[in-house]
């Protein structure tokens, strides 16, 4: 098995690709970055939107710090590159390269973007018709208003968090969702939803009004890595291949698909244990950052 992970790795740095999802061809890997209108003019329109917002702040004397300018853009890179790079078609090849595209999805580009606190300049960068016509309904919205409620939940956000990871994971469910493209975006917007409730309930900057305390955040956290990374496991010290969509290229890149599906498995395995790590730094951070805030003052009708 190492034999044949080291001739992988090697014609995956050195070898050109000859055949890809969807039939398409290409002897170049770089030139398989696609622009679907649908992903690409929204993640657009979000990057115009914050940028604008970012400028009306600084003009009003409340400026961003670089920090959460970088975080928010790694994180629209990192749905970018999910989404629209060489990724997103070699996943429909490797198992192990559709993992990748998940932890970007679900993991990097929710949490990035969580820890930029986008919300305020999101809000001052849209037009005025935009928040009052568009914005203020939808959050007025009763329906609206439950759906959240429901989803941030602090007992719901995790368990949706690793339940929507593990359904996407049957094998029978799995290979369906790769070779029908409608039920394919269907994962890959549960996996990001799911991953943008769970992740502000771990990374929400806030301490009093937030959903749960810093000390309950570290247990949410790594209680759910404990499901992710059997599943991680179960994968990967599986005998026999699980998943029959994928072909591996027919092995041009040295890789069969028992091989494929080992490498994918440890993604989700490792990068479960990593995820608590990153996760317990950025609760900690945080929750010293608020212990040396001073604590707000009192209004005066309190104190009279």
């Amino acid at each position: 098995m190492r034999l044949m992970q080291i001739k992988f790795f090697a014609a995956l740095l050195l070898a050109p690709v000859s055949a890809w999802a969807h039939a398409l061809r290409t002897d170049d890997l770089w030139q398989t970055w696609t622009f679907t209108p649908a992903i690409t003019v929204p993640l657009l329109l979000t990057a115009a939107v914050y940028a604008r917002g970012w400028r009306r702040r600084r003009h009003q004397g409340h400026p961003l710090h670089p920090a959460q300018i970088i975080a928010f853009y790694s994180g629209m890179l990192c749905f970018f590159i999910a989404l629209q790079s060489p990724i997103e078609p070699l996943s429909d090849h490797f198992f192990f390269i559709h993992q990748v595209e998940h932890l970007l999805l679900r993991v990097f580009g929710p949490l990035l973007t969580i820890l930029a606190m986008p919300l305020a300049p999101l809000i001052q960068g849209l037009p005025s018709w935009a928040r009052h016509r568009l914005l203020v309904p939808v959050i007025r919205n009763r329906g609206v208003k439950g759906v959240y409620r429901c989803l941030s939940h602090p007992l719901v956000a995790p368990v949706l968090f690793i339940a929507v990871l593990a359904f996407w994971q049957v094998p029978t469910i799995h290979d369906r969702a790769v070779q029908e493209p409608l039920l394919h975006d269907l994962m890959h917007l549960s996996m990001i939803v799911t991953g943008f409730f769970f992740w502000w309930l771990i990374a929400d900057p806030r301490r009093h009004r937030a959903a749960l305390p810093f000390g309950l955040r570290l247990i949410v956290l790594w209680a759910v890595t404990i499901p992710n990374t059997l599943l991680g496991a179960g994968i990967t010290l599986s005998r026999h291949p699980l998943y029959q969509v994928y072909d591996v290229l027919a092995g041009r890149w040295g890789l069969d698909r028992l091989t494929d599906q080992q490498i994918g498995g440890i993604l989700i395995w490792g990068p479960g244990a990593m995820m608590g790590v990153i996760g317990t730094g950025v609760v900690f951070l945080l929750w010293i950052r608020a212990e040396r805030k001073p604590p707000p003052k009192p209004h005066l009708s309190a104190v009279t």
